[in-house]
């Protein structure tokens, strides 16, 4: 294992800060999905066509923030996958 030069060592810590924004990101845009989901169970469990609209409404833009977030995650492991194989090049 070669140590890193100053440039590589940079460019690999400012990886990691984007590792970990991603994985971050990806976690805030879960706990949205879910506060998502529960005003959608609210707004359906109440009744009438506005809180239906709206719970139809929400539970679409739930299941966006929850792909967003998957998504998120899965680039962040990817960015650490890629790190790690950096590291030991």
């Amino acid at each position: 294992m070669s140590p890193l030069d100053p440039a590589q060592a940079e460019q690999l810590a400012l990886q990691k800060g984007a590792m970990r924004r991603a994985r971050a990101q990806g976690r805030r845009w879960y706990l949205r999905s879910a506060l998502m989901v529960v005003i959608t169970i609210v707004a359906l469990y109440r009744g009438g066509q506005v809180n239906r609209v709206i719970g139809v409404v929400m539970a679409f833009l739930a299941l966006l923030s929850w792909s967003l977030g998957r998504s998120l995650r899965t680039s962040a492991t990817d960015m650490e996958t890629k790190i790690k194989l950096m590291e030991t090049a």
